[in-house]
């Protein structure tokens, strides 16, 4: 079996930013309080955990310890509570996120009606909807059936939106709003990886995305190489591997997920290595 391996993989500069900051933090506090995952990976998580960072579920549970926000984003009325209890404040959030966020103010003093392209349950979508005080949700051209489209409208994008999905939901809001401005907000690292693994799925018999089943953006690469190649899944570790789907692959295409650390990706490619005796 050849085995081709995206050249951009792994942890992009957000996550790797906050996973920075949580290890620091640790070093400086000792403990250091978070709200959810930091980033969607369950190893990077257990391992932080490990560190001293402590999973809470309100602010009540905080105390002493200075509190992380996550890369993804956070309710702004949950950042101003802590704000008010005078918690120390670690803000790991994306610097791609923010603008976003920025995006959709802006939108919205322009007296438009504002369009999130993205999950509704996502972190980064609650993060986005708490910064303006209406909005539309759509997470397929379906959707915009049951939303009041005005005439007037702006568009932002949850950063690891399949690009294909949007452009259809985009093609279908054109025809409905008069006047609408369109923020690509996709950030450079999905563009990047959905176009690699589109080549990967079009040049090999099977694609492995190595990511967290919580991963949207791992999700998203899945989704691009199923719309080429049926023969395409998600691996979050070298245990998932099936073994007789793997004989059938003379090549062998990889990614994974921007929260997937390199040495999950190494240790799924070793395993694979050692299956197939290559």
């Amino acid at each position: 079996m050849k085995i081709n391996i995206a050249k951009h993989c792994g942890f992009c500069t957000g996550v790797n930013r906050a996973i920075n900051m949580a290890e620091e933090a640790l070093k400086t506090y000792g403990k250091v309080a978070v709200t959810g995952d930091l980033v969607h990976n369950k190893i990077v998580m257990d391992e932080l955990k490990n560190k001293g960072l402590v999973f809470v579920k309100s602010l009540d549970e905080v105390k002493d310890m200075p509190l992380l926000l996550r890369a993804h984003g956070t309710d702004k009325n949950f950042v101003k509570k802590a704000e008010e209890l005078g918690l120390l404040i670690i803000d790991a959030t994306c610097p791609l996120v923010k603008e976003i966020h920025k995006h959709a103010i802006e939108l919205e003093k322009d007296n438009r009606q504002v369009i999130i392209i993205g999950d509704e349950k996502h972190d980064e979508v609650i993060g986005i909807v708490s910064q303006i005080k209406e909005v539309c949700i759509i997470s397929k051209a379906e959707d915009l059936e049951n939303c009041s489209i005005k005439q007037r409208s702006g568009v932002v994008i949850q950063s690891t939106q399949r690009i294909e999905n949007v452009k259809e939901i985009v093609s279908c809001l054109l025809t409905k709003s008069r006047d609408c401005r369109i923020i690509n907000t996709i950030c450079e690292p999905t563009r990047r990886n959905q176009k690699e693994i589109r080549k990967l799925a079009k040049g090999n018999d099977c694609v492995i995305v190595v990511g967290d089943k919580t991963s949207a953006n791992s999700s998203r690469l899945v989704e691009v190489a199923k719309s080429i190649n049926g023969n395409a899944c998600l691996v979050s570790s070298p245990a998932d591997l099936d073994i007789t789907w793997l004989r059938n692959c003379r090549s062998l295409g990889i990614s994974a997920g921007a929260s997937t650390p390199k040495k999950l990706i190494d240790n799924v490619i070793n395993e694979i290595k050692n299956i197939m005796e290559i």
